[in-house]
């Protein structure tokens, strides 16, 4: 039989949560009066501590590290800061449906629990468990950042990974250049272009390996950008690098450089 990944369907888990939350609210309204509210009470703390369990499990133990002066590199902020961010928003939600509300009619008390007990059986899966997974890193996180922000930038790196990029990239950058690519890595602005001389074994410039290198020190260039994001990295690009042919300098064409992102495959 074959899984069905809820992960990669959205509309297909929120319809599953409503119907998970719609019949456990219908069998809370099964049992005696006087056990509704207890019961219901009860169904929504073991959501929430669903939600917040694997929360805890890694920010408590981050803080107890950074207290006891032990080394926390295995927390990537770049990763957990977004999440710590998602978490405050849901809550934040949360806290302003559950102020205190009088509702005397029963059928809009039926659905004001019910959009409570929905809100919390998504977040048990979002937050829960989705935002937990690889995918997240890799493809959703991505995705998210890009929405918030449409530029690009370079991302932290340690002395030993920029020295490992600029021994990958040797042929394919200029030696006069090399201390310029440095200086760009390390997030200070090049006083000289860096001169580009990547080619694909035919003596023609290309820019297949230019777009590897910036998508392996850009953050979040684990995805292919689009639109207004993929125009920050073609400008990104023309700003900082050149075209260094045969002895010649010449500028990037920023319609060469649109129409190679294309056919780029990551």
């Amino acid at each position: 039989m074959r899984k069905i990944n809820l992960e990669s369907r959205p509309t297909l888990l929120i319809l599953v949560s409503f119907v998970i939350s719609l019949v456990t609210l219908l069998g809370v309204y099964l049992i005696p009066f006087n056990l509704r509210v207890p019961l219901f009470k009860i169904i929504a703390l073991v959501l929430v501590v669903f939600i917040l369990y694997p929360f805890c499990k890694v920010n408590i133990k981050w803080i107890l590290y950074y207290f006891f002066c032990i080394d926390r590199k295995w927390w990537v902020a770049r990763i957990e800061r977004p999440r710590i961010f998602i978490y405050i928003i849901y809550f934040g939600i949360l806290l302003m449906t559950l102020k205190d509300i009088s509702i005397s009619n029963q059928y809009v008390l039926f659905f004001y629990r019910l959009s409570i007990l929905f809100y919390l059986v998504v977040g048990a899966v979002m937050l829960g468990r989705l935002i937990w997974t690889k995918r997240f890193e890799s493809a959703l996180l991505p995705e998210i950042k890009n929405f918030v922000t449409q530029s690009v930038s370079l991302r932290q790196m340690k002395i030993s990974e920029i020295e490992e990029v600029i021994r990958s990239n040797t042929k394919n950058v200029e030696e006069s250049s090399l201390g310029d690519l440095e200086e760009l890595l390390k997030g200070e602005e090049v006083e000289n272009k860096i001169k580009w001389i990547g080619t694909s074994g035919k003596n023609v410039i290309t820019y297949t390996e230019l777009f590897s290198l910036l998508h392996s020190v850009l953050e979040g260039g684990d995805i292919k950008f689009e639109r207004a994001k993929r125009r920050s990295l073609m400008d990104f690009i023309i700003a900082n690098f050149v075209k260094y042919e045969k002895g010649e300098i010449s500028q990037i064409p920023y319609g060469s450089l649109n129409s190679a992102y294309t056919n780029f495959v990551l």
